[in-house]
């Protein structure tokens, strides 16, 4: 579109689901749960606000790409809205009060999670298959947090507070993404079960560093 036209404040079911390439009741759950404002005419057909969906679109929920880029692109753009729904928060507060390098690692990392989701979703295989880049990302992530100050029970909520975004999002783009039932059944598990390993990746950092944690303490309390 040029700049010359004038873009409506309003969209069809339809005209939305073309350009985000998802069906319509995708569009419409959206809706329904807040995560795109919508309103209903006289004759009670839905518009939705042509804004949000421009808001997926640059954050890269078009049509497009190969299956596991469309499918991650639907899946950032929809943690994304999850976590802005979070904003003031004690945890969120917690990542706000981090430096910006470490904020602008952990968001990095979150990428990189989507991603591996993405392809496991995509490509229906096993999680063995991505368990060594996940547990990577786990130790990773769990490297900025200890290096940045931050606890490992606060540092397991927070990856829980993603977590649970990225669990659902699973659930949910699968569904999107039109895989037949039973495979997205098997994806949804097999991103369960991949974020136990990251899980465990990050956890695995922080026992590797009680040794050293320890030994400053006793330096510190002779």
């Amino acid at each position: 579109m040029s700049e010359g036209e004038s873009t409506p404040a309003w969209l069809t079911l339809g005209a939305a689901s073309r350009l985000l390439g998802v069906s319509e009741s995708t569009i419409r759950r959206w809706a329904d749960s807040g995560e795109i404002r919508s309103f209903r005419t006289a004759g009670g057909h839905r518009r939705v606000a042509a804004e949000d969906i421009r808001a997926i679109i640059e954050q890269g929920g078009q049509r497009g790409g190969s299956g596991a880029e469309r499918i991650g692109s639907l899946a950032l753009a929809r943690v994304r809205r999850r976590l802005a729904r979070t904003r003031g928060t004690p945890l969120m507060a917690h990542l706000q009060s981090l430096d910006e390098e470490s904020r602008e690692r952990l968001r990095l990392l979150g990428r990189q999670l989507v991603d591996l989701f993405a392809r496991c979703i995509a490509s229906g295989a096993r999680h063995e298959r991505y368990a060594e880049d996940a547990r990577a990302i786990g130790r990773e992530y769990g490297r900025v947090l200890a290096q940045a100050g931050v606890g490992i029970g606060t540092a397991v909520s927070i990856f829980n507070r993603l977590r649970r975004s990225l669990e659902e999002t699973a659930s949910q783009t699968a569904s999107e993404a039109r895989l037949p039932a039973e495979r997205a059944v098997e994806a949804i598990e097999h991103v369960l079960e991949l974020a136990d390993v990251v899980l465990e990746g990050m956890a695995d950092l922080y026992e590797s560093l009680m040794p050293v944690q320890a030994g400053s303490a006793r330096s510190r309390n002779p």
